[in-house]
């Protein structure tokens, strides 16, 4: 053989022809980097190129579904916005996800929706909250079930409450405990009594047990989390009740135990009656909890030392508020940004931008709902159900039943490496409805 035929043979190999497409070089020389490089590599892509890499051949598929890598790639998730509107209308039959990054005065907003099909187990969704990328999501009454999920990846296990005879309590979420390895669900409930003397009581599911656990007490004030509600292993709250709390009240789920945590020093007994104004939550790996000294300013605390009073500093005063509805309107931090800026809920149908600069609020396009919505905190995961609740029944979405089938049936060779890979020209469903990227200044 010649050398102009050995290079025409040579070249063969390396190109993979595509019908009415231009040829396409396909390196695959990242795949001699050694494992857990081609892994840190990985793991800090956004997470819809990281599912579209799982087409790419059957050896970046067995990277991203490992447990190993689904771990890491969590560790460096960045958290996203995820927004349910209210009153249940048709756009509440999915959920809105986005992932804001600041460059200099510019916004780039990654959205994704959540769908029944291909993402969430139901379309009644009464509550939510999310931890360690998972969400938990609560049925409407129609539905007593408990529902946690990966959207990610369309799976999900139901979780049936022991008794149906019995009301719900106003107390629930979901939380992980590093110690015992485990992700755990929390509910109040009353006992089915004729005594007007009802009391709340709590239990704990463990999820790959497949058991309630009760757990004494509970607490019966109304309870609504904050956007972003878990930290140091424990959920955290300020009780709504008409004589406010001086407390912020925690649960946590290594020793399950409810707690308190106190305020800063200049937290008085008359501050009490402003709580139900006041927020608390997690703002950059730290406890925050905002103070109103009256209804045209706040100021947001943060404990630098968690757990120690003396560590609550005075981080921002908040003056120049975003224009008034109300004689009291409700803020609530969310996400700092990379250029230092701030994401505030605002009277839970906007989103506004704090500029620690200008120490201003100015308002943002980021969410167009047509009326009040709940957002929570979501870090996007590829933590497998089936590594978190072994031994429980995981459903697939029929979306991702979809899309596994043509991950396993249509492969071709890889050039370069010989790996599988997907066959260009098979259209892949997406999981929920893809990503739009939008630009705000």
């Amino acid at each position: 053989m010649n050398g102009r035929k050995r290079a025409a043979v040579k070249a063969s190999t390396s190109i993979v022809h595509v019908p009415n497409q231009e040829a396409l070089v396909l390196p695959c020389r990242i795949l001699q980097l050694p494992r857990r490089t081609i892994y840190e590599i990985l793991s800090r892509l956004p997470i819809k190129t990281l599912f579209q890499c799982r087409s790419v051949c059957k050896r970046f598929l067995c990277f991203i579904s490992d447990p190993e890598f689904a771990k890491l790639q969590l560790s460096k998730s960045q958290v996203c916005i995820l927004i349910k509107t209210l009153p249940l209308q048709n756009a509440s039959k999915r959920l809105q996800l986005a992932h804001v990054e600041a460059n200099g005065s510019t916004f780039e907003v990654s959205k994704l929706n959540f769908t029944p099909k291909s993402n969430l187990p139901t379309i009644d969704i009464s509550h939510m909250n999310a931890c360690n990328g998972l969400l938990c999501l609560v049925g409407s009454e129609k539905d007593y079930n408990i529902y946690v999920c990966n959207p990610i990846l369309g799976e999900f296990i139901t979780i049936q409450p022991p008794y149906k005879d019995r009301q719900r309590g106003s107390f629930w979420g979901l939380g992980y405990s590093a110690m015992m390895n485990q992700y755990k669900v929390l509910q109040s409930y009353y006992p089915a009594m004729e005594s007007s003397n009802r009391y709340a009581m709590a239990e704990i599911y463990t999820i790959g047990t497949g058991t309630w656990r009760s757990i004494g007490s509970a607490p019966i004030d109304t309870v609504a989390l904050p956007f972003n509600a878990f930290l140091n292993g424990a959920l955290h709250w300020f009780p709504c009740t008409p004589n406010g709390s001086e407390f912020i009240h925690t649960f946590d789920f290594d020793s399950e135990k409810f707690g308190t945590l106190p305020p800063p020093d200049h937290f008085r007994e008359t501050d009490k009656k402003f709580t139900n104004y006041s927020r608390i939550g997690v703002l950059g790996g730290c406890l925050f909890m905002i103070y109103f000294t009256n209804s045209t300013r706040f100021d947001i605390w943060v404990m630098k030392d968690y757990g120690v009073k003396e560590s609550w500093i005075k981080q921002f005063v908040i003056e120049n508020l975003y224009p008034k509805q109300g004689s009291w309107d409700f803020y609530e931090p969310m996400v700092v940004l990379n250029n230092g800026e701030i994401l505030m809920l605002f009277n839970n149908d906007a989103v506004v931008c704090y500029n620690q600069k200008r120490k201003n609020l100015r308002g943002t396009k980021f969410f167009r709902t047509r009326s009040q919505f709940d957002a929570t905190a979501f870090t996007p995961s590829l933590v497998s159900l089936n590594n978190v609740a072994k031994g429980e029944q995981i459903s697939r979405m029929q979306g991702t039943k979809d899309y596994d089938k043509l991950c396993t049936e249509e492969f071709q060779d890889c050039a370069d490496c010989g790996a599988l890979l997907v066959n260009p020209t098979c259209s892949f469903p997406a999981f929920g409805v893809p990503y739009g990227a939008v630009t705000y200044h």
